[in-house]
């Protein structure tokens, strides 16, 4: 299906509160319309600095995805932004009262829920898109991600954890809102349980509990259930949606990762806008019916730790 060709924003206020992941402080988030195409933009109430969602501004990537500014953090972005850009959601003040944005069910299923409620309104002018014409990749290791030209907005991502609870887990898709809201919106963040007490030793997943966030096991899953089989690379590519909105535009490329977290997906975005020979600006939305699939080369690399 063709990508909306305007520029949207939301047609009436939101707002969600919650605790913070990591820091497990209180915080609430109010979403304003934007009366003209600005981009996503937080403002940090309390001091009322103002963070554009841009690459250049990335902080710490370590588990989360940071924006810094002026002194000021505003941490774990990446779920509101993910529902925003996957809902086609691009300009938009984000007000926010703490430094780090409310963890929720460790999905982005509330975010999409309350923005499909609001519904979304149309602005003037036509959306412009940033078009991949060259490959371009960021590797650490054995970990990888990269950029290659494709009428759309395509992933395709592999995860491999060393106990079989979680294993090898691969998926791919053409991204449309309806396909994020069903396959990618409602995944949850995950950990191994065997990290836990580090990142808690390190001052990290202070907030988090079974309610937010899927923990494996040697024998598997420590909740429930599971929301999909494969749930853990589907929250991979939730992140990777959020941290591509860093762009500051919708991209039309095929992105492939391979173990990839936070600090690849934004550093491939910080490499696209390094790289303007290697894009070009169009307001064409039609997205290709090619359709692709793994290759087994690809899939043959090293299990890493997350």
């Amino acid at each position: 299906m063709p990508r909306t060709a305007t520029p949207q924003t939301l047609s009436r206020e939101i707002t969600l509160s919650g605790h913070g992941l990591h820091g497990n402080r209180p915080c609430t988030v109010r979403l304003v319309p934007a009366t003209s195409t600005t981009g996503l933009v937080f403002v940090h109430t309390p001091t009322g600095t103002e963070i554009p969602a841009k690459a250049d501004l990335a902080g710490d990537l370590v588990l989360s995805t940071t924006l810094v500014k002026d002194g000021v953090r505003l941490q774990t972005i990446e779920h509101l932004l993910s529902a925003l850009t996957g809902l086609e959601v691009e300009h938009l003040r984000i007000e926010v009262d703490a430094e780090e944005l409310p963890i929720l069910d460790g999905s982005a299923a509330p975010w999409v829920e309350a923005i499909l409620q609001a519904g979304v309104v149309s602005l003037p002018g036509r959306r412009r898109f940033m078009k991949v014409t060259q490959p371009m990749e960021v590797r650490n290791g054995d970990r990888w991600i990269r950029v290659l030209p494709f009428d759309g907005l395509r992933l395709r991502y592999v995860i491999d954890f060393p106990i079989p609870a979680l294993g090898r887990q691969s998926r791919e898709l053409t991204l449309t809102p309806d396909k994020y809201r069903r396959e990618l919106g409602a995944a949850r963040t995950f950990c191994l349980a065997q990290e836990v007490d580090m990142m808690r030793a390190r001052g990290l997943a202070l907030g988090g509990s079974l309610d937010n966030a899927v923990v494996f096991g040697a024998d598997g899953p420590l909740n429930e259930s599971l929301r999909f089989e494969d749930e853990a690379v589907r929250h991979k590519m939730l992140d990777l949606v959020g941290d591509l909105a860093l762009l500051g535009a919708p991209l039309l490329g095929l992105v492939e990762a391979h173990m990839a977290g936070h600090a690849l997906h934004v550093g491939l975005a910080q490499a696209i806008l390094a790289n303007p020979g290697c894009w070009e600006w169009t307001e064409e939305t039609q997205t290709s019916n090619v359709r692709f699939f793994f290759q087994a080369s690809q899939l043959e690399t090293a299990a890493q730790p997350a």
